[in-house]
């Protein structure tokens, strides 16, 4: 493993304690709140677990394919902030489709914010470098 990456990866693991965090409480509210999910060891702790394995690899994923710095005081951060407001954004979704019974075609409409604003993010870095060319 180079050593960038391994540097990425052993930052982004030390991040993930955030991710740990956000997956325990958003799946204990959910499974507490609701009868469609069975409590037991493999949901209370896997499903954090998972949650924290997938969003450890995709940033890490994200910063290893890209070379952007993550970090909240740098100029992509607001990819950060995006990402984190997208995790805590889908859990309140899944707890309003599995315990409020609201229609789970509002997971589209998530969906599609969450890529407006991905795009905007983009729009905003190109128009950003191409001012920082002129």
């Amino acid at each position: 493993m180079k050593t960038a990456t391994r540097q990425i990866v052993t930052e982004e693991l030390w991040r993930s304690a955030v991710w740990i965090a956000i997956g325990l409480f958003g799946w204990s509210m959910i499974i507490a709140s609701t009868d469609l999910i069975q409590a037991s060891a493999l949901t209370a702790l896997g499903l954090p677990i998972l949650t924290w394995a997938v969003l450890t690899a995709v940033m890490v994923g994200i910063r290893v394919t890209t070379g952007l710095e993550l970090k909240a005081k740098t100029e992509n951060s607001q990819l950060l902030w995006l990402i984190t407001g997208s995790v805590l954004g889908g859990f309140f979704i899944l707890y309003d489709v599995l315990v409020n019974g609201r229609d789970p075609v509002i997971f589209l409409w998530f969906g599609g914010a969450v890529a407006v604003g991905v795009g905007i993010w983009r729009l905003g870095l190109r128009n950003k470098s191409a001012s920082n060319t002129n």
